[in-house]
């Protein structure tokens, strides 16, 4: 037995030191990372462990996306699906709501929409080609795992909105901000802040978002795809309280009854049950999402005010570089001064700018409307009246 060890013993050594050597060599080969052998072991020293990150996702039109990632990647299992709210959005996907349309679509059990990817030369960016178009304004989602060249991946499930190409350019007349609870004949009155707009063409609203500096863009207004005609006046009420704060996103404009809806003027409500809107100083956007511009813009504070705070001064800045306002300094802002529950920033020029749009043949005028420290003044609430 002695003389048997002696013979065999080395041949198996050997054969065992080539495998581990070989796997060694395939382990470090395909794991991207350097290390270094100390008292204690082996010391991982560095290497690319970090996922890649989608940086950006566009809407092109009806049938195109556009994916920007951090780093070049390979994209596998791309899906395009219809979103659903209750179960897209819910925080734990059960055996009871389902798998989200974009997870079942990828494994065959819902319906998805044909959807090819062609890679930029930089292998950073990508074009996603539909088969179907997508409805104005609803909602969708798309779903792809991307990796990188050393084999990090990043599994995506991202939100986006039927195209809109008929975004109609709009402006902002009036703003109500501040908020009142009171009572009449043993009735509850609420009086909450809303925001007014003129549509100064025909098109479709989806797309467009209503932002508040104070507020942040966590509590923006994104409005629904509706129909909207040439010299229309419409309402935003910012917060629902009360009973009769109805909705009217049909061809019933008469509704809402809650007070500041008005008769025959169109009245969205926020589901927002708290605050909105600055009592004395923010600076309000009107963004178009679609094409990535401000609409418009408002800005007021106190008289007496030297500079924006932080956050404000941002939308100061992006009110400015949009056209609306010449400058993002305080000074050019409007004074809040007076403003209560039933008295309002009303644009000076609203009616003036209606009956320039109405009488307009199709020339190009200059959009965006300007607007300064004049361009607004405190006034009696009248929604629905320019």
């Amino acid at each position: 037995m002695k003389n048997i060890r002696r013979i065999f013993l080395p041949e198996t050594a050997r054969r065992l030191a080539q495998i581990f050597a070989l796997a060694g060599i395939v382990v470090f080969s395909a794991v991207p990372f350097s290390c270094q052998l100390t008292e204690e072991g082996v010391q991982l020293v560095g290497g690319d462990f970090s996922a890649p990150v989608l940086e950006n996702l566009t809407v092109l039109d009806s049938t195109t996306l556009r994916l920007s990632f951090s780093e070049p990647v390979h994209l596998r299992g791309i899906v395009v699906s219809p979103h659903i709210p209750e179960i897209s959005d819910a925080d734990l996907v059960s055996y009871n709501q389902g798998l989200a349309p974009s997870l079942a679509a990828a494994t065959g059990e819902y319906g998805s929409i044909d959807v090819e990817a062609r890679a930029d030369e930089d292998g950073k960016n990508f074009t996603l080609t539909m088969g179907q178009a997508t409805e104005v304004g609803k909602s969708y989602e798309v779903y792809g795992i991307a990796e990188d060249e050393v084999g990090n991946s990043l599994t995506f499930c991202i939100p986006f909105i039927g195209y809109n190409s008929m975004v109609p350019r709009v402006i902002i007349t009036e703003l109500q901000v501040k908020y009142a609870k009171g009572s009449s004949q043993g009735n509850t009155i609420y009086r909450g802040e809303y925001v007014e707009f003129l549509a100064l063409e025909d098109g479709n609203l989806a797309g467009l978002v209503l932002e508040s500096a104070s507020d942040g863009r966590g509590k923006d207004y994104r409005f629904p795809a509706i129909e909207v005609s040439k010299g229309e006046v419409f309402l935003v009420h910012l917060r629902t309280v009360g009973e009769d704060c109805v909705n009217e996103d049909g061809d019933d404009l008469s509704l809402a009854t809650a007070p500041h809806s008005a008769d025959g003027i169109r009245d969205l409500w926020s589901d927002n049950t708290t605050a909105r809107l600055h009592d004395s100083a923010d600076v309000i956007i009107l963004r178009d999402t679609v094409h990535g511009v401000v609409m418009d813009a408002v800005m007021y504070a106190a008289p007496d005010s030297t500079e924006w705070k932080s956050a404000v001064g941002e939308y100061a800045i992006e009110a400015s570089l949009s056209g609306v306002y010449a400058s993002s300094q305080i000074s050019s802002a409007s004074s809040s001064t007076g403003l209560t529950p039933l008295r309002s920033l009303t644009r000076t020029n609203a009616a003036e700018i209606r009956d320039f749009v109405m009488a307009d043949s199709g020339g190009d005028w200059d959009f965006p409307f300007k607007s300064d420290e004049g361009t607004w003044v405190v006034e009696a609430c009248t929604p629905g009246t320019l």
